[in-house]
């Protein structure tokens, strides 16, 4: 008879436990799309050119909004452990193009590998200078008059080699896209 009560009772038990749990992974699971998205995101930026100096990211309603640090002092706030100097910094951004390429490059990884993002805003300020890009997946789409996926598809050739590498062709999707003050 003990036997008995007590199966009973650890099986009530673990049918409330079970209750229990299925209820906080439903709020769980609600809440955490968006979070799962913006980590998924912060991720994916770090992986960026010059990823370490990036110093916040943000997304709303599809829009990846990522900002690099303004100076080296908030770079070293960031990044305490870092042995990059002030001028260490000041030539990576200043040799080969580096902000364009930074911005072009970056702003097309993102929309490539995360579906849930249609437009992406980078902002690097350098110099007293705010470089900034502004792309819209649809938009890229007709710049380069192909549909997204078959963009992704063959994505050297059809982005990283004539927009990234290629001079000229950064410079025009430079001059569509992003904007210097």
């Amino acid at each position: 008879m003990k036997k008995v009560f007590l199966i009973t009772t650890l099986c009530i038990l673990a049918s409330c436990v079970n209750e229990n749990k299925s209820e906080n992974s439903q709020i769980t699971d609600t809440s955490q799309p968006v979070q799962s998205n913006l980590e998924q995101l912060k991720t994916e930026t770090s992986r960026l050119r010059a990823g370490g100096s990036v110093s916040n990211v943000e997304l709303e309603n599809g829009k990846a909004t990522i900002n690099y640090v303004k100076n080296y002092t908030e770079y070293q706030q960031l990044n305490p452990q870092s042995k990059l100097t002030e001028n260490d910094l000041k030539e990576y951004w200043s040799t080969g193009h580096a902000i364009q390429k930074a911005l072009i490059s970056g702003s097309g990884a993102l929309l490539k590998k995360l579906s849930f993002i249609n437009e992406v805003e980078i902002i690097l300020p350098f110099e007293n200078k705010i470089y900034k890009i502004d792309v819209k997946k649809t938009e890229l789409e007709k710049f380069i008059g192909k549909d997204f996926s078959q963009i992704t598809n063959d994505w050297t050739k059809l982005f990283i080699d004539p927009y990234v590498y290629d001079k000229t062709g950064r410079e025009r999707f430079f001059n569509k896209f992003g904007s210097k003050n």
